[in-house]
């Protein structure tokens, strides 16, 4: 995966702290808990979690990094539950167009994610598949742990985001099997929101 300059050397494995080194050479890196993110304590059983984790919506507080850098969002996330001492997980958008110039390239094996029609992009990754209850459709592709998403107006034509999951990731499998989604009744929100 290619990325705008210092976060072209993440790697899977890394401490929060190299993660955060590197990040602040390249970019703003905000250290604070996002939003609309739950805590790991909030969740009575581990599928839920898994699933939020997968979703980006579960806290941990050692992976509270995001960095803007040329004009693309990174989000990054340790290994979950019992394993949150390396990355594991890297979340990558478009920043805001309004917000400033067009993104840096995104590339996947030199294909420009962001850079051509969400179709024309999933025709050529190996095994794409729709990923169940999104809208508009994201995309994962297990073999290459990718998942891209629109995040946007169900209109756009190209894809805003990519999650990519490297093999500290495979951990979650204990309580589901897949990657990328979570298929044992797992709900991000089951017992957060009624």
């Amino acid at each position: 995966m290619a990325l705008p300059n210092a976060a072209g050397l993440l790697r899977f494995g890394m401490s929060p702290a190299e993660v955060h080194g590197l990040l602040t050479a390249g970019g703003e890196v905000r250290r604070s808990r996002p939003i609309m993110r739950l805590a790991l304590a909030q969740y009575a059983e581990l599928r839920h979690a898994h699933d939020a984790w997968l979703s980006g919506l579960l806290f941990e507080p050692d992976w509270n990094l995001s960095a803007v850098v040329d004009g693309v969002v990174l989000t990054v996330g340790g290994g979950g539950p019992g394993a949150p001492e390396g990355l594991a997980r890297i979340d990558i958008r478009a920043d805001d167009p309004s917000a400033g110039p067009e993104p840096g390239v995104v590339a996947w094996d030199d294909i420009d994610l962001f850079g051509y029609p969400a179709d024309e992009i999933a025709s050529v990754l190996p095994d794409p598949a729709a990923v169940p209850g999104t809208a508009p459709a994201d995309v994962m592709v297990e073999p290459l742990g990718l998942r891209l998403w629109r995040g946007g107006p169900t209109e756009s034509a190209d894809w805003r985001g990519v999650t990519l999951l490297g093999p500290g990731a495979g951990g979650w499998r204990t309580c589901c099997p897949g990657a990328l989604v979570c298929v044992r009744e797992g709900d991000a929100l089951v017992g957060i929101v009624r």
